[in-house]
């Protein structure tokens, strides 16, 4: 069955199809007390469409999906393209050392090996500036910006950011030179929001954080969405986040890592109190109509059929692979970080 990334090129394809085929009815001379008939039925579907095949839009697409994938490190565009995910969430600037990230890598990824759609994510960290990224400059370490606060002691060469700063938003937003500009030009169909959670962080310094993540949100999405039509949003983790209207407006599906599992270690369960809490305030999203995407750090079975049981239940779409998102699913590889668990917020503020 062909699938298309928006409503025109249904269209479009639709109508050379159905044009060919109007013609050669009123040329051929058999059937003729049909022709009149099929010629009307033909034209009609000109010039209303179908709406079936023009349901295949990305935002269609994301709500219908059954499973994802997440991968932020050593990016490998075969094994990604091999998949059977109906979502992908990659970060471009990690490629594999000898390997290489296109334009035509992006859409050989957009294509299944059935030859269906599937959605690509970009990462994107909106609450931390990344000194590995194309952006940093060598000076701030010894002279950085206003916006620039500490740097994650968990994550090496991470730096929170005072996010409501617009000489850091500019950075992200608003421009063709932008960070974001550079993910839709790409060819991506979305961007998946990391960290939109540290506002919690500078609670302290900046009461109004809450407000401040929610404005910011509010914006990116708005100028991206001008940008191409189409483009899709997915927020990780800050569930807070979700108690306003305006925000969840303004995404078109949520994430979340360790729901169940691993505020404490990779496989501990976490505090009832906590789980009830962050799933509440997820299922304000769900019942909006957007899409809960999860991700566990598990390996094993058993695990894993624990938490897919609750997900199912709660209609979220599960993932299970490395902490360090190194690759693709469960295995019994290791890299470094994937022993790694990450701290929880009220546990780290103030401390590093």
């Amino acid at each position: 069955m062909v699938q298309f990334a928006s409503r025109s090129d249904a269209r479009h394809f639709l109508k050379g199809r159905i044009m060919t085929r109007l013609v050669s009815s009123l040329r051929q001379g058999r059937n003729s007390r049909r022709r009149p008939a099929l010629s009307l039925v033909l034209l009609l579907l000109v010039v209303t469409g179908v709406p079936k095949l023009a349901a295949n839009q990305p935002r269609d697409l994301l709500r219908a999906a059954k499973s994802w994938g997440y991968q932020l490190q050593d990016i490998e565009v075969g094994p990604l393209r091999r998949s059977n995910y109906d979502i992908l969430v990659i970060d471009a600037g990690a490629p594999a050392p000898g390997s290489e990230f296109s334009k035509r890598a992006l859409q050989s990824m957009q294509r299944k090996r059935d030859g269906s759609r599937r959605l690509v994510f970009a990462y994107l960290n909106i609450g931390e500036a990344e000194d590995y990224r194309y952006y940093w400059r060598r000076s701030w370490k010894k002279k950085p910006p206003a916006w620039m606060g500490r740097e994650n002691c968990h994550w090496k060469g991470d730096h929170r950011v005072r996010f409501w700063m617009k000489d850091w938003q500019n950075i992200l937003i608003g421009s063709s030179h932008s960070y974001l500009a550079r993910i839709i030009d790409m060819g991506f169909d979305g961007v998946y929001l990391d960290r939109v959670d540290i506002y919690r962080y500078w609670k302290g310094e900046r009461p109004q954080s809450f407000d401040d993540m929610v404005a910011f949100v509010r914006r990116l999405s708005a100028w991206a969405k001008k940008r191409k039509t189409g483009f899709l949003i997915i927020a990780q983790n800050g569930e807070g986040l979700l108690a306003s209207d305006s925000y969840r407006a303004a995404i078109d599906g949520q994430a979340k890592e360790d729901l169940i599992f691993g505020n404490h270690g990779n496989g501990v369960r976490n505090a009832d109190w906590r789980y009830k809490k962050a799933r509440d305030l997820i299922l304000k999203a769900k019942a909006d109509g957007l899409p809960v995407f999860a991700i566990e750090y598990l390996r094993k079975n058993a695990l894993i059929e624990e938490a897919n049981r609750t997900f199912k239940k709660l209609g979220f779409v599960p993932y299970y692979g490395p902490r360090s998102l190194s690759r693709l699913g469960v295995d019994d590889k290791f890299h470094p970080e994937d022993g790694q668990s990450e701290p929880l917020m009220d546990e780290v503020r103030g401390k590093c």
